[in-house]
């Protein structure tokens, strides 16, 4: 039994309605990717202007509670590092394992901002 010219048309076109919905979720995926990058780099812009701010505030105070700042600052420096390594991973990840990198950075992210508030209310 062949297949008439409608049931052809039919086929084509339920194939090219597929392709486009292919094509849009992969666009949006694609936008929802670039994101999620955007607001990660935002944040570890944003940690490391903190970081610059606690640096030059150390000018000031004395030596026993700069030290204790300074031991806190490079902690958080170091851990600001680990995001900044984070999201190059994240940027680099396939299609395959970015579900896995992502929750792995977010988990990071969020520590990192629980670092940073406890540093914020240990300083008020």
């Amino acid at each position: 039994m062949s297949a008439s010219v409608v049931d052809i048309l039919e086929m084509k076109s339920m194939n090219t309605t597929n392709t486009r919905s292919d094509v849009d979720q992969s666009q949006v995926n694609e936008q929802l990717r670039a994101a999620i990058l955007d607001k990660k780099q935002a944040q570890v812009e944003a940690w490391s202007k903190q970081i610059e701010t606690l640096r030059a505030g150390l000018q000031d105070a004395a030596a026993t509670v700069r030290n204790e700042t300074e031991k806190r600052v490079a902690d958080l420096t170091e851990a600001r590092d680990q995001a900044s390594e984070q999201l190059v991973r994240l940027q680099s990840s396939t299609q395959e394992t970015w579900a896995s990198i992502l929750q792995q950075s977010d988990e990071l992210f969020q520590d990192l901002a629980a670092r940073f508030h406890a540093f914020a209310d240990a300083q008020s």
